[in-house]
């Protein structure tokens, strides 16, 4: 019964919106030039398609009315996975045009908001229904060797470029002409000005996004809208970049070189300044490593083969980033190794030590539940076996004092303001704090792959 009033509820301010939508619609059309509208910031007059490449006039009252049907509608988690906020009020501003073209604004604003609802529910059905399989493409520098095969895990695939190409061929996604243009352009080739064209502007836009990287990182969905697919295989992109460099000792040192061209393209970072004397010193770097770590021939094969179950878990995680419903297996426990895999690659991305630490303490405290150091501490205990008074190294703290300063002084004092030691070197902290979550993120993913049945983040700790 609750439910049901909740629904009614709902519906009944759906309608209520949707009719004040409507009188100012009736308003409009007794308005000379509707299209005038005093103090209005918006220099253009408000239009909405009607089709066949009709419009019709509106207000900003409309365009805020609207707004506010579409958040109210997008209350739906499922459609809230679907699209972006952006991307589902502009679907609903689409929907409501030939909606309201065909109203009769002299029948009952009551009855005719009912049947404007229907109407944009439909639409939006239609839509929502019409959004299938789309694959993304990042160029991407992965290693500083190319002589690998395709691999992947979920619904991620890294391909040397030459590989890609040949791929999109096949698939019928290139002309020949333009395949062997590309391919010529990347041995270094000057090519000669093309026709304008379809495939002129193909061949423009690849050789743009990919540049000079050696791999594309390919990210497939389905059932997203073009903005939500995008974002979301972004998001699976670096955390399968998060997931490859976690198989380094020092993930951070490895992912500074592999890389989006989406997200990243190597830059010389100068600074100046003066001594003493007035004299001017110059201080110049790279951004970021250009190239990914070099491997030897069969090295990352060995990786790979030899860490199995690990990407195994890695594509149930990026299954879970990508999907359109939500409904994968296990939900509970790929939320949790999502929000621990963010945070990581956040860590590894940060440049200013002490919000590093602020992030590899979120990937342990999503780990351990967000139940702060003592929980953390269960976790450590549990997945890697050290207790609290226990030295973590030789000579060095004991658990329980690591955690404290990591998670204590390092992520909440300075969260909420009060981090005493802000202003002192945080290298020590950072690194220690990135080990451990690099520890508990690979044999969490280790025990959830043991443990098929469980989707309980909570056994992590047990």
């Amino acid at each position: 019964m609750v439910a049901a009033r909740g629904a009614g509820s709902a519906m009944a301010k759906l309608t209520t919106q949707i009719a004040s939508i409507i009188r100012e619609l009736k308003r409009l059309q007794g308005t000379p030039e509707p299209w005038r509208v005093k103090d209005d910031e918006f220099g253009l007059p408000r239009v909405i398609g009607v089709g066949n490449g009709a419009f019709i006039f509106v207000s900003r009252t409309i365009d805020d009315g609207i707004e506010a049907v579409a958040d109210q509608l997008m209350t739906d988690p499922g459609l809230r996975l679907k699209f972006s906020r952006a991307e589902w009020r502009a679907a609903v501003r689409a929907a409501f045009g030939p909606t309201l073209a065909a109203v009769d604004l002299d029948e009952d604003t009551g009855k005719t908001a009912t049947e404007v609802l229907k109407g944009i529910r439909k639409a939006l059905y239609e839509r929502v229904e019409g959004y299938g399989r789309q694959e993304f493409a990042f160029g991407c520098t992965l290693f500083s060797n190319t002589a690998l095969k395709s691999f992947g895990f979920g619904p991620v695939v890294f391909e040397t470029r030459l590989d890609w190409l040949d791929r999109k061929f096949r698939e019928g996604a290139l002309r020949p002409t333009t395949r062997r243009r590309i391919e010529q352009a990347w041995s270094g080739k000057r090519l000669r000005k093309r026709k304008p064209s379809i495939d002129s502007t193909h061949e423009s836009l690849i050789l743009d996004a990919l540049d000079n990287c050696a791999f594309v990182c390919s990210v497939v969905t389905d059932g997203l809208a073009a903005e939500a697919g995008r974002d979301k295989a972004l998001i699976a992109a670096r955390l399968a970049t998060t997931a490859i460099a976690l198989t380094w000792h020092t993930p951070s040192k490895a992912l500074n070189g592999m890389n989006l061209r989406f997200d990243r393209v190597p830059f010389t970072q100068f600074t100046l300044s003066f001594d003493s004397n007035d004299d001017l010193l110059v201080g110049m770097r790279r951004s970021h490593y250009p190239i990914g770590p070099t491997l030897k021939t069969g090295q990352w094969e060995k990786i790979l083969s030899g860490r199995a179950e690990y990407f195994a878990i890695v594509g149930d995680v990026l299954d879970f980033v990508v999907s359109a419903t939500g409904a994968v297996t296990r939900p509970q426990m790929m939320q949790t190794l999502m929000h621990a895999f963010l945070w990581f690659h956040e860590g590894c991305r940060e440049l200013i030590p002490v919000f590093a630490v602020v992030k590899f303490s979120a990937a342990l405290d999503a780990l351990a539940g967000g139940r702060g150091s003592g929980s953390i501490r269960r976790l450590v205990k549990a997945r890697l076996g050290i207790s609290d008074d226990k030295p973590i190294r030789s000579g060095g703290p004991t658990l329980k004092q690591a955690i404290d300063e990591i998670y204590g002084e390092g992520r909440s004092h300075t969260i909420h303001g009060t981090n005493r030691r802000l202003g002192y070197d945080w290298t020590g902290p950072r690194n220690l704090a990135e080990q451990f979550a690099r520890l508990c993120i690979i044999a969490s993913i280790y025990w959830v792959h043991q443990n098929p049945a469980s989707d309980e983040p909570a056994q992590l700790r047990t």
